[in-house]
């Protein structure tokens, strides 16, 4: 695997992490993967690190080339400046395709909570848009659920937000015929349900745009990948149940994408090697 962390142009604390799995038949297949670009949550006022490189070892693990968007927050995030940094990351990731072994049509954006705001962002406002998103228990709905002023204020820049402020960045409403496709897992327990994951699942029903929605009885805002790697300690962020999204997302990307392609091919250097050293074997 090829690992790089880069600064954002024109942004004062926005980085991407990139995740490159070799892509050779010397190690793997030289096939081209999708990308997936993961945006964590934290309220656009910090980056989880639960949300942000747990996540992309995971899809990496299911054969995916990674990132992690880590966005502007506080009050760099003003002017919605994150939209700006993940367009530029999903136009970046497309602009080295070729060089890192990707399908430039299988980007795929991906975010919890504040940041599956900014994923849905990017599949509706973007400059470059993704390919199709996968939204963990997103703040879709920004005027409407509690806490959601203060988020405004950072993504305004104001002190006063306005009800046209308001509708910029309610997103469901801006849901067209043009969305790319959809994943959407939550929680019944969680609030944003309510006001994030279940309105983008009947507004792409209304649609009949690509969708598929899980959402799981039990378990607090949060969650991420629900398990060991994510929990930091805390059996309240431990759900075998709620854990199953992930796969579930995989599966759900082959259907949309169709499944990885494999070359079948005996890899091994064994004899190779053996030979390169002096030494034959029959095998």
């Amino acid at each position: 695997m090829h690992f790089f962390h880069i600064n954002v142009p024109d942004s004062a604390m926005a980085t991407l992490d990139g995740y490159i799995l070799d892509c050779n038949l010397t190690l793997g297949q030289n096939t081209k993967r999708p990308a997936i670009l993961v945006c964590p949550g934290g309220g656009y006022v910090y980056c989880s690190r639960a949300e942000g490189e747990p996540v992309a070892m995971g899809y990496a693990a299911r054969g995916f080339h990674s990132f992690v968007l880590r966005y502007s927050t506080g009050r760099e995030a003003g002017d919605f400046q994150p939209l700006k940094e993940v367009s530029w990351a999903i136009g970046y990731i497309r602009e080295h395709a070729e060089e890192w072994n990707i399908d430039p049509d299988k980007i795929v954006s991906c975010g919890f909570s504040a940041g599956g705001h900014l994923a849905l962002s990017s599949g509706l406002l973007a400059e470059n848009k993704p390919n199709a998103m996968i939204l963990g228990y997103p703040a879709a709905s920004a005027p409407n659920f509690p806490g959601a002023d203060f988020m405004l204020k950072l993504l305004t820049g104001k002190e006063t937000v306005t009800d046209e402020d308001a509708a910029r960045f309610d997103l469901v409403p801006q849901i067209t015929k043009e969305a790319p496709p959809v994943f959407v897992v939550a929680t019944a327990q969680d609030m944003l349900t309510t006001f994030g994951a279940l309105p983008i699942a009947q507004r792409y029903c209304q649609l009949g745009i690509p969708y598929e929605v899980h959402i799981f009885g039990h378990g607090p805002h949060g969650y991420s990948l629900a398990n060991e790697t994510t929990c930091d300690g805390s059996t309240r962020y431990l759900n075998a149940a709620f854990a199953q999204w992930k796969d579930l997302s995989v599966e759900w990307l082959h259907k949309i994408f169709g499944p990885l392609s494999y070359v079948d091919k005996d890899n091994s250097k064994m004899v190779k090697y053996l030979k390169e050293l002096g030494i034959n074997i029959n095998m």
